[in-house]
């Protein structure tokens, strides 16, 4: 028995690797939400996991958002943006999904482990330090398959999702 949890802890410890070819499960990572719109309009946030919910906050120009959180196989984070004064401009994005491919193709890896989506007037960007350059992802008021986030406790229809 002691062998076999060797060899799980081995193994846990591999998917660590920033060169392993499987995400890297169980360490700590940072999403960042940056308000850069123009004419001094407020941003309005309102993210959510699978487990967790977050308050909905207001930026103004220059301030962000941020918050840490482990990588969990099958964690996603939605985030539902807004941009003031009137708040009618609105997207819905994934903000964060634990897949290898995401981490370092779009998030800029596991050195610095900060995914920094930033909100402009075209719409949202992802910013990658690697290549250092900001990367359009989402338009304001374009339709996705995604959906808003429902307040808590309020009743969902899971048919959306079968458009």
């Amino acid at each position: 028995m002691g062998k076999y949890l060797v060899f799980f802890l081995l193994v846990l410890f591999s998917f660590d690797s920033i060169d392993s070819l499987l995400p890297p499960f169980f360490r700590t990572f940072h999403l960042q939400i940056v308000n850069q719109l123009q004419f001094n309009k407020k941003l309005k946030v309102q993210c959510e996991s699978n487990t967790h919910g977050f308050p909905i906050t207001y930026l103004n120009i220059g301030e962000s958002f941020q918050f840490k959180f482990i990588i969990f196989p099958n964690v996603l984070y939605r985030c539902n943006l807004w941009q003031g004064p009137n708040y009618k401009h609105h997207v819905f994005f994934e903000a964060f999904f634990p897949s290898l491919n995401c981490i370092d193709g779009t998030y800029n890896g596991m050195n610095p482990n900060v995914c920094l989506w930033i909100a402009k007037e075209q719409g949202v960007y992802v910013r990658h330090t690697k290549f250092l350059r900001e990367y359009f992802r989402y338009g304001w008021d374009i339709p996705t398959k995604q959906r808003e986030i429902a307040p808590v406790g309020a009743p969902t229809s899971e048919s959306e999702f079968d458009s």
